[in-house]
């Protein structure tokens, strides 16, 4: 028999990694996999799977779509990522590491220089860049979601820091982007990505879902602010137009008044 941990048995039975081979050796009577059969994995389209053989130490990286099957030193590398919103490590068990493109969501408190404190809901596009050696780079990060979301984190709490309140609140979408991306020194456009040279993961957006005031206070005030803002402006526009109706009403007046003198004239 070929030992499997149970963990690694549970990711298996996921149907996207279910082999006809890994179905054919399940035993008839307790559906369990025939643990005397050899170990297989159906590697998705554009997913990798790493398998570490423990007796001459060295992994190898099956690229799918592909059909996996260990030798009897070999073992399934798990990885372990990070999931939920905020991100907690340890989240997210999973066989194969998909190169995208696919989006994560991360919550994060910011706080800006005079101490308002904003919780921030970001969703960012990610992919693996397309080059030979991605398969090796790609497992040497253990929990790039979890590493991406730290650093880009620590990015948008840096600028956010030395902005206030309004006008972070004025701007906030610009900040965000420019602290993540970065700008290019000379023209200071606005940089398309940003990359994670170790494992070749690549950032290609950035989506902001929400921004809310940490502090009760502070979000009540807010929100009193924007009803003002929405109160003036719709008063403003009331107050225009009816002054449009009342113009129209004075020109159609006036055109009538002609149109009656010019009747009696005649």
């Amino acid at each position: 028999e070929k030992p499997v941990e149970p963990l690694v048995e549970s990711l298996l039975a996921n149907p996207r990694l279910t082999s006809r081979r890994t179905a054919a050796a399940k035993d008839k009577n307790t559906g369990r996999r025939n643990r005397s059969k050899v170990v297989s994995c159906n590697v998705p389209h554009n997913s990798l799977v790493q398998v570490y053989d423990y007796k001459v130490k060295e992994a190898r990286v099956v690229r799918g779509p592909e059909l996996v099957m260990l030798m009897p030193d070999e073992e399934f590398t798990v990885l372990s990522l990070s999931g939920g919103k905020p991100k907690q490590a340890d989240d997210i068990k999973s066989l194969c590491l998909n190169l995208g493109p696919d989006f994560m969501t991360d919550i994060i408190v910011v706080e800006t220089s005079d101490h308002a404190r904003l919780q921030l809901q970001l969703s960012y596009n990610w992919e693996f860049e397309d080059t030979e050696d991605i398969a090796e780079r790609a497992f040497s990060v253990p929990d790039f979601v979890g590493d991406a979301c730290k650093a880009i984190a620590s990015r948008i709490r840096g600028f956010v820091a030395s902005e206030s309140f309004d006008s972070f609140h004025k701007n906030s979408s610009n900040i965000i982007r420019v602290a993540v991306f970065g700008q290019d020194k000379d023209t200071k456009q606005l940089k398309n990505t940003m990359k994670f040279p170790a494992n070749g993961l690549i950032v290609t957006g950035i989506d902001i879902h929400s921004v809310d005031p940490v502090d009760p206070k502070t979000r009540e005030a807010l929100t009193k602010s924007v009803q003002l803002a929405i109160e003036i402006t719709t008063k403003s526009q009331e107050a225009i137009a009816l002054h449009s109706a009342t113009t129209q009403e004075q020109e159609a007046k006036g055109r009538l008044e002609r149109q009656i003198i010019g009747d009696k004239s005649l």
